[in-house]
């Protein structure tokens, strides 16, 4: 099963972890490597891989221009 993995802040929105040399975003589980499928599973799983304490990028900036 392919997943994505996302960073929560404290601002409780979740923004997508990118995987160096993997896209953006998306991290293609061993099976579709192995493979070498070359496109995500059907079945792909978002979870919570680390927790901020700080706010996203997004809302920093909208606290900073008021």
């Amino acid at each position: 099963m392919c997943f994505i993995h996302y960073t929560l802040h404290a601002c409780n929105h979740w923004v997508p972890q990118p995987k160096p040399g993997n896209g953006p975003i998306l991290r293609i589980c061993e099976e579709a490597e192995t493979m070498r499928l070359g496109s995500p599973c059907p079945n792909t799983e978002h979870k919570v891989a680390n927790r901020s304490q700080g706010v996203c990028e997004k809302c920093m900036w909208k606290k900073l221009l008021k």
